[in-house]
């Protein structure tokens, strides 16, 4: 759940003088004025970590951070709606606005929307998690016991804050993509009175379901998806055997610390699930196609092999690895995606008792019932089958592979024991008719969120929800085109019948 990024980079700022306003505004110092009109306001609200203990509470408060953007000529209205954004992950931050507005953004304000971008606890700029801010904590049980606190539950009741001190407690139009939308559907539970409408991109999470079968789901999907890269990059089946056959006679020292084995680079098949995903892994992987060693003029090749030499050597270049550890570093940098994904499927107030918890390293142990398609042991000879790239799965070996994850492999291992997680969703609030609008995107062939789980939450959710099922999308599908933003909110208004 990882997509739907508004970009990464952040822009170049301009801090406001006195002089540099023709307009009539009321703005505050450190407000921005960014081209296309665009005013961008900077909020910190300080809450609870732990909200059922308040402030008071072990762990005391943290800051949440949230970015407000309005076009600037329209600043002073206090009756533009307002619009939060909740990004994928879980341990994301809130894309970055460009300037001037681009995508989905762009639609939101071309609509009269104020736009509240906002960073989830633990990440961005709100109080992020990180390995080096979790070493100053005494022991793996207290970083275990602090994570408990930054799951979607918690993080509604820091937007509940949100609303209430920044929003001027309005009631808000919600957009989540991917995890956001699991966000929604928690928000939707807890305050449903706070919500005008709600718009979900990739993002119905399978309510009452087990992680065991998110993902006996989503090793399906990616069987199919692994088919349909190799069908249309057919070269690229021998390139990644003989890298995973190179790798498994050596794995490769990273420049950051980390280790390239077979197991971590598989792991690049999270790249598929966007629809720019299949050339982004075969441009990397083309990296790998290292040219043979520069002879002198007139000297002939040896074509004797060294007795030490391995079966299939591959010279790695840096430029190779420095771009798998590129393509992966974001399970280092942003490391609550490792250490709590797996654990937005164990929902304390579910009916079936697989979905309340433990996870215990789901991934991990379904993979292993998937048969021996899914050992790149059994598919290294050359003519066998391709083999096998994982998807959107966690694995407690990673605190082996990378270096950055090392030190939280203990509160990880507590964490994923945790038999006692509290409820994300009250299904008796969720089904009722006379709540808020939900609109919400499906991709048919979704490799991050199983459609047909989706499909269940949606009928729970009764008439007042829309669904539009497409495969026209990936899980991409909001960064790569902004009509996605329009068509949902006019679904939510009764303007667009979808489904016809």
């Amino acid at each position: 759940m990882l997509f739907g990024l508004l970009g990464r980079g952040v822009l170049p700022i301009l801090r406001l003088k006195p002089f540099t306003l023709s307009l009539s505004l009321s703005a505050l110092a450190g407000d921005t004025l960014l081209p296309g009109d665009l005013l961008v306001k900077e909020h910190v609200v300080s809450v609870p970590v732990d909200h059922g203990a308040g402030p008071s509470g072990r762990f005391g408060s943290l800051e949440v951070f949230v970015r407000e953007i309005v076009p600037a000529s329209k600043s002073t209205d206090a009756d533009m709606p307002c619009l939060m954004y909740l990004q994928g992950g879980p341990g994301f931050p809130s894309g970055r606005p460009s300037a001037p507005p681009s995508g989905w953004m762009k639609a939101a304000l071309g609509k009269g929307y104020r736009v509240f971008l906002l960073d989830q606890r633990g990440t961005g700029r709100s109080s992020p998690v990180t390995a080096q801010s979790l070493a100053t904590m005494s022991s793996p049980a207290d970083q275990a016991e602090y994570l408990t606190h930054f799951r979607a539950d918690d993080i509604v009741r820091d937007c509940e804050v949100v609303r209430e001190k920044v929003c001027k407690a309005r009631k808000l139009t919600l957009l989540g993509q991917s995890f956001g939308g699991f966000c929604i559907l928690s928000y939707l539970s807890l305050y449903p009175q706070s919500i005008e409408r709600a718009l979900l991109t990739f993002g119905l999470a399978p309510v009452g379901r087990s992680a065991d079968e998110v993902y006996a789901k989503t090793y399906k999907r990616m069987e199919e998806r692994n088919r349909r890269f190799y069908e249309r990059y057919p070269d690229d089946v021998e390139l990644v055997r003989s890298i995973v056959r190179s790798l498994h006679e050596a794995p490769q020292p990273l420049p950051r610390g980390g280790t390239l084995t077979p197991r971590r680079f598989l792991q690049l098949g999270l790249l598929l699930g966007s629809a720019s995903g299949f050339e982004s892994l075969h441009n990397l992987l083309e990296l790998a196609r290292t040219p043979p060693p520069l002879t002198a003029p007139g000297a002939v090749p040896s074509t004797k092999a060294s007795a030490a030499a391995p079966k299939d050597p591959l010279r790695f270049s840096a430029h190779f690895l420095l771009a798998v550890e590129e393509a992966q570093q974001q399970f280092e940098t942003n490391p609550l995606f490792w250490i709590l994904h797996e654990s937005i499927y164990c929902d304390g107030g579910a009916h079936v008792d697989g979905a309340r918890g433990p996870s215990c390293w789901a991934a991990e142990r379904i993979l292993a019932t998937q048969g021996a398609a899914w050992d790149c042991t059994t598919r290294l000879t050359p003519g066998a089958p391709p083999v096998l790239l994982t998807g959107e799965h966690v694995f407690s070996w990673m605190a082996e592979d990378y270096a950055w994850l090392r030190p939280l492999k203990p509160a990880a291992e507590l964490l994923a024991a945790k038999a006692d997680w509290g409820p994300l969703y009250d299904r008796v609030v969720l089904g009722q008719r006379e709540g808020p609008p939900v609109a919400a995107l499906v991709s048919y062939e979704d490799i991050y969120v199983e459609r047909a789980f989706s499909e269940e939450t949606a009928a729970m959710l009764g008439g007042r929800a829309r669904l539009w099922i497409t495969n026209e999308f990936q899980h991409s599908g909001l960064r790569d085109d902004p009509s996605v933003f329009e068509r949902l909110l006019a679904m939510s208004k009764g303007e667009v019948a979808i489904p016809s």
